[in-house]
């Protein structure tokens, strides 16, 4: 058995686990922390002091969390008081001894600006995705990138508006010198990587145009999210 208990979620989340750390649980780990990853902290804390280690899946488990995270939203995943050693091969995670520590290096992170507007699956709600995503390259300082995120969030509402139907979420964060676009629904279907025979279709533009897309499923549905930068586009990619 396993209980997680997200103790906070912004600016930074910390989630703290008591129990075993198995096959079946670290399914539901994996749960909580996307549903954290969801809402784009500065980073995660986990903290594992009340765990203990059925088997050798958590140090997999931890690095390709770890992996995911830096992709999309572009955080650490802090490990406070982990049951068994785990060596950090990867950037992206971090082991404290104790929460304390680990919260402490959480705070000391930089609070990315972002905009963020509830929306229903109507039409006019990718005309509203445009404006927000317009005024908020302005505010981030990077108005060279505000046609890209228009279409990016477009395309991301019109997403949902045709094929979840469900209200939306979207979120518009700086990333570096580019900004993340994220739509968060209530549909638990993942899109796919548009091929010859989507032309036209969905998430085709998001592909062509974004640096880098995926998509990430959460308890209560789906994100799917796109890089607006001006590098050049990674061409594959549903997380």
């Amino acid at each position: 058995m396993l209980v997680c208990q997200v103790r906070r979620q912004q600016p930074f989340a910390v989630v703290a686990m008591a129990g075993t750390l198995d096959q079946d649980t670290l399914i539901q780990a994996g749960v909580t922390l996307a549903d954290c990853l969801a809402a784009q902290p500065e980073a995660v804390v986990l903290d594992l002091a009340d765990t203990r280690c059925a088997d050798e899946r958590l140090v997999p488990w931890l690095h390709r969390a770890a992996v995911s995270a830096t992709r999309w939203p572009g955080i650490p995943i802090m490990v406070a008081s982990p049951p068994c050693p785990v060596p950090v091969a990867h950037p992206g995670l971090a082991v404290y001894d104790d929460v304390g520590l680990a919260e402490k290096a959480a705070e000391a992170l930089p609070v990315s600006p972002r905009r963020s507007v509830t929306l229903p699956p109507t039409p006019a709600s990718c005309a509203r995705a445009r404006d927000l995503a317009q005024r908020a390259c302005a505010a981030f300082g990077l108005p060279r990138l505000g046609q890209l995120a228009q279409l990016l969030a477009s395309e991301l509402a019109a997403n949902v508006v045709t094929h979840a139907r469900t209200d939306m979420e979207l979120t518009l964060r700086r990333a570096g010198e580019g900004v993340i676009v994220a739509v968060r629904d209530g549909d638990p279907r993942l899109p796919h990587e548009p091929g010859p025979e989507d032309r036209g279709a969905g998430l085709e533009l998001v592909s062509a145009m974004a640096t880098d897309w995926g998509s990430l499923l959460t308890s209560g549905g789906k994100v799917v999210w796109a890089l607006a930068s001006v590098a050049e586009p990674r061409r594959a990619a549903v997380a």
